[in-house]
């Protein structure tokens, strides 16, 4: 499990330090908003593109092979994007690293799927959710810090973790254990996955309120950006207990269970964070909510629902399909939510209304939960 874990690591330094290359980037090039913004979009753009293909390549490859090709393409782009002098050498690096990243955690949960027995998946997938959840705080906290060394510090660090990752031994690729699968692509979209598939998207909705709640700060409470840190730490700390009950009950609740008090519990956040009086205690109070559920619904049930919903030889598919669905559901959430958020002269109502509008669509995807199967039957 310790190459599985150092490429949670990975992917999770990456999404925590992002946030404050940008601004970093900024101030030390003088580069335009959207020259910044850009680092981010590509990547993004690219992991939409990356995780489909790498799912696709691993039913010839087998998913541990792909994954040792996405842990070093995460190696070469990330010291391209440490060394390149020009902007567009950056942007071409950011986009490897999108490629190499995206598909790190379905891979991940792939080869666990394959590799280890059934009863065992719940836990596992729990833990990688936690090292996942656990190096996004550690980056959030630790960037500042790293980016005295310049704002291509993180980018090297990003390489230098993939490098530490690969010099573990992956689970060894065999016939037995990754069949080559012949299975259409289309698999991952087929009806045993229809209802994970809906609720990937609705987890993306969430996520996207997630990306949102300094801005809710902000406007409803009327605090400066700074000022807004200690109010997230419930946020974190509740993805934190979330993964944890992942790991402690996925496998003997069952994935319907752990989705309806992932849903339950990210409504209720979504509920008094925009509906609460504005104060930093109901606000806290709703982003611990928040963050419990839909670090619940990302932690592992939704990849468990989709170990079951297909066969061993179609896990890539499976899983990447709930990566890339995930990150459908956030991209189309954000753009909603901007778009509402933008819309009319009152900021603090645009706002309420986009984060309400995310909670629409989570509970729109809801009703699928009762298409999961029960404990007793998976």
């Amino acid at each position: 499990m310790l190459a599985l874990l150092g490429a949670a690591v990975t992917a999770g330094f990456e999404a925590g330090a992002i946030g404050y290359v940008l601004p970093a980037m900024r101030s030390a090039t003088g580069a335009s908003a959207q020259l910044a913004s850009m680092l981010l979009s590509v990547f993004v753009a690219a992991t939409l593109v990356g995780v489909p293909l790498a799912a696709i390549a691993a039913r010839r490859r087998g998913a541990t092979q792909l994954l040792r090709a996405c842990l070093m393409l995460a190696v070469v782009s990330g010291g391209l994007a440490t060394v390149l002098p020009s902007p567009d050498g950056v942007l071409f690096a950011r986009a490897l690293q999108g490629l190499a990243l995206g598909p790190l955690l379905p891979l991940v949960a792939a080869v666990i799927v394959v590799h280890w027995p059934p009863t065992q998946h719940g836990r596992l997938l729990g833990q990688t959710s936690m090292t996942y959840g656990l190096t996004y705080v550690a980056a959030t906290i630790g960037t500042p810090w790293l980016l005295e060394l310049g704002w291509r510090s993180a980018f090297g660090l990003g390489a230098c973790l993939a490098l530490l990752s690969l010099l573990w031994p992956l689970p060894a690729s065999s016939p037995a254990h990754e069949a080559r699968s012949a299975s259409p692509w289309w698999l991952a979209f087929s009806r045993p996955m229809h209802a994970t598939a809906l609720l990937a998207l609705g987890t993306g909705a969430g996520q996207a309120v997630l990306v949102w709640m300094p801005s809710v700060a902000v406007i409803r409470l009327g605090l400066d950006m700074k000022a807004t840190a200690p109010l997230m730490v419930p946020l974190l700390l509740g993805g934190l207990c979330a993964t944890a009950f992942v790991i402690r009950s996925l496998d003997r609740m069952g994935a319907r269970s752990m989705v309806l008090i992932g849903l339950a519990t990210a409504l209720a956040g979504v509920l008094m964070v925009v509906a609460a009086p504005p104060h930093a205690a109901f606000f806290m109070v709703g982003g611990a909510a928040l963050g419990f559920g839909i670090g619940l619904l990302s932690g592992g049930p939704l990849r468990y629902a989709a170990a079951r919903a297909l066969p061993p030889d179609a896990q890539t598919l499976a899983q990447g399909a709930v990566a890339w669905l995930t990150d459908v559901g956030l991209l189309v959430g954000s753009l909603a939510m901007g778009y509402v958020a933008g819309w009319g002269g009152d900021a603090l109502t645009g706002l309420e209304a986009a984060v309400g509008l995310a909670g629409g669509l989570m509970l729109l995807c809801a009703p699928a939960v009762l298409r999961l199967p029960r404990k007793a039957d998976e």
